[in-house]
């Protein structure tokens, strides 16, 4: 029995270690650990690079109409070296940087809180979303699903 007891521990214990939760107004936020240099991953981004010029042309004609638009994008943030890909609302691209606020749940980038202003390069860019609110369209997203895959 014991023995059955602490390798359910152990299991317990790495489940932890390896994906983190957070809820936030009864949203549940779950990390998602990739290997080091994920090839669909990172070409996910080479897509999400390929197309950027979409998402350039969305922000420039709409991007401070918070009431009927929403523009994110992913990029990395990185503290004492650890890395995490989280998301912020963008309203303005010029000269090659986006200008937007932190949305996303910090697990190990604890520098960054949402609401914070950011400026994003745009070689930083991993992934872009633009949502037309009054018809519920989505387009970009393009590691969402890959992402959703590997949580475990």
């Amino acid at each position: 029995m014991k023995c059955h007891i602490l390798i359910f521990m152990c299991v317990f214990a790495t489940l932890v270690a390896n994906c983190q939760t957070v809820v936030k107004n009864n949203i549940e936020y779950k990390s998602v650990k990739l290997v080091a240099g994920d090839k669909v991953f990172l070409a996910l981004k080479d897509t999400a690079q390929k197309h950027l010029q979409t998402f350039i042309t969305g922000v420039n004609a709409h991007g401070l109409d918070l009431k009927n638009y929403r523009f994110d994008v992913k990029s990395d943030f990185v503290q004492n070296g650890r890395h995490e890909h989280m998301w912020s609302t963008i309203y303005e691209y010029k000269n090659g940087n986006f200008k937007g606020v932190f949305i996303d749940s910090a697990f190990t980038v604890k520098k960054m809180k949402m609401g914070q202003k950011v400026i994003i390069n745009r070689s930083a860019i991993e992934d872009w979303s633009i949502e037309n609110i009054n018809t519920g369209k989505i387009i970009g997203q393009f590691s969402a699903k890959y992402l959703d895959s590997q949580k475990k």
